[in-house]
């Protein structure tokens, strides 16, 4: 079993991590999608904008795993 990091150093290089990639997030659903999608397709937008908060996520937990050490769900 891995033990969990101390995050005294590193937490700006996390928090940093953290504001990157939901802001890439909140980027793409507000420019990238509207350019990529077809503006009547709901189910599309709905399917799209899901993929990338999944992406987002996953993202964010595997940053949580490398700088913090955090176990991902279901792994302890």
């Amino acid at each position: 079993m891995r033990r969990r990091r101390s995050t005294n150093f590193l937490r700006p290089v996390y928090r940093l991590g953290w504001l990157i990639i939901w802001s890439l997030w909140l980027v793409s659903l507000a420019f990238g999608i509207p350019t990529i999608m077809p503006h009547d397709d709901v189910v599309g937008w709905g399917f799209v904008t899901l993929a990338a908060t999944a992406f987002a996520y996953l993202l964010h937990r595997l940053w949580d795993w490398l700088v913090v050490g955090r176990p991902f769900p279901g792994r302890e």
